[in-house]
């Protein structure tokens, strides 16, 4: 993916949404906290750190984490990641690794089960952070947690 495709989207998201880009990280930064956490990211998600340590946008206080936040976020088995969250983190998403191929993933959001109030269901909503980000974008959070017949 080129590093100007994730930037015409941030861009763009100035247009609809208030969408604030941060400071970006250091390969080196990222690839030593790989190792740390036995853990390979997925290209494009190294790519979207590289440009931004995150997103913050004005909807519901929505924000993809800055990386601090995400790597502290790590599930200690390396299959999932949580990676965004909005109403401080009374919703989250998590990048869903597959251990056979880092470029091969899904992005799911935590939902509350109808089954019971305490239990947390995935509900896939994207395969990439580019397809996330469209998602944010075009229908906001209701797009990503909201609307189950989008699942």
């Amino acid at each position: 993916m080129e590093i100007s495709k994730y930037l015409d989207i941030i861009t763009s998201a100035k247009n609809t949404i208030n969408v604030s880009k941060k400071s970006r990280l250091d390969i080196n930064y990222l690839r030593e906290i790989e190792k740390k956490l036995g853990v390979e990211l997925p290209d494009d998600l190294v790519e979207f750190y590289l440009i931004s340590n995150g997103l913050e946008g004005d909807e519901f206080l929505f924000h993809i984490l800055p990386f601090e936040e995400l790597i502290k976020k790590n599930d200690d088995t390396g299959e999932y990641l949580e990676f965004a969250e909005y109403m401080i983190y009374a919703e989250t998403c998590g990048l869903e690794l597959n251990k056979l191929n880092k470029n091969t993933y899904k992005i799911f959001a935590s939902i509350l089960s109808s089954e019971s109030s305490d239990k947390f269901k995935r509900k896939y909503v994207a395969n990439s952070i580019v397809e996330f980000i469209n998602l944010y974008l075009e229908r906001g959070t209701y797009g990503i947690w909201g609307d189950e017949n989008n699942s």
